[in-house]
Order: structure tokens, then C-alpha cells, then sequence
């Protein structure tokens, strides 16, 4: 019996590659890839959880993705350009429409880096904004204290007395 198959970087990669490309269309994507759907929607999670695949395994799967589509198309273009004249390409004009807009997102999908920089004030910024709380506090409760001029207790009734 054969256990799960294993995965490389570089399968991973591509599979976001062409996840992308697909529009995350989870089951094109994994018919296109001969794998299964639920095994792409766990990537899918974890990549909108943790990030995509390594960014350099990512351009290179993307890059032999475009090199094969663009391939393709010309191949359709050509083929669409030769049955023209007999108005029988219905299918390859949906090929060639089909490739030109995964060859556009995958195009952007090269190009794009994405960088995540979180910067924490300094040790010295959060103690000056703390002392600053520190006195907007201590001149609050001053103020308030200035504000309550005279005040009188007032001893609860005991219930059923009559005074």
C-alpha cells in the first residue's frame, strides 16, 4: 500500500504558481496538477496563514510557467491564424484568451515581492510615552481633586425607621 505522496519545494511552488495564475481556483488548479483538491486547499490555508513558498522557488516555477504558456500560445496564434479562413477556431481562440490572461496574472505574479516589516518603538520611546501617561494621569486626579469642593456624607436610612 502507498503512503501519501511527498511534495519538493519546487512541486509547491509551482502548484502556488499556477494557483495564482488559475485565479486560486482550487479545482483547476489540482485537475491541472493531477493532484488532489484537498491537499491544495491545505496549502492554500497554510499559505494565506503563513506566506507563499519561498519567493525564489516561486519566480522560477512562474518563469517556466510562462515560458510554456507563451509557448503554447504562439503554437494556438499560429494554428488560429492557418484555420482562419475555414472560421473553425472557436477553441483556439479560448485557448489563446485563456493563456493571454494566466500569462498577464502570472506575469504580475513574477514581478511581485512581497516584504512584511513590522517596526517596534525603542525602549526609549515607550518609557518616554509612559512618563507621559505617568504625569497626563497624576494631572487628572489633581484636577479632579481641584473640581470636588465640598462635599457631605450622607448615612443610608436603616429601613422601616421612621425618621
Amino acid at each position: 500500500m502507498a503512503g501519501k505522496p511527498q511534495y519538493s519545494d519546487e512541486q509547491k511552488a509551482r502548484a502556488y504558481s499556477l494557483f495564482v495564475t488559475n485565479a486560486e481556483n482550487v479545482k483547476q488548479t489540482a485537475r491541472e496538477l493531477g493532484m488532489p483538491s484537498s491537499t491544495l486547499r491545505r496549502w492554500r490555508d497554510d499559505w494565506n496563514r503563513l506566506g507563499p513558498p519561498d519567493i525564489t522557488e516561486v519566480v522560477i516555477a512562474t518563469g517556466a510557467f510562462l515560458d510554456d504558456a507563451e509557448r503554447v500560445r504562439n503554437l494556438a496564434l499560429a494554428e488560429l491564424e492557418r484555420k482562419l479562413p475555414d472560421a473553425t477556431a472557436a477553441q483556439l481562440v479560448q485557448v489563446v484568451g485563456t493563456l493571454d490572461d494566466k500569462i498577464a496574472r502570472a506575469k504580475g505574479l513574477a514581478d511581485r515581492v512581497t516584504e512584511h516589516k513590522i517596526t517596534l518603538p525603542s525602549a526609549d520611546d515607550i518609557r518616554d510615552k509612559l512618563a507621559e501617561l505617568g504625569a497626563m494621569a497624576q494631572d487628572a486626579a489633581r484636577r479632579r481633586e481641584e473640581e470636588i469642593v465640598d462635599a457631605e456624607i450622607v448615612e443610608p436610612r436603616a429601613l422601616g425607621s421612621g425618621t
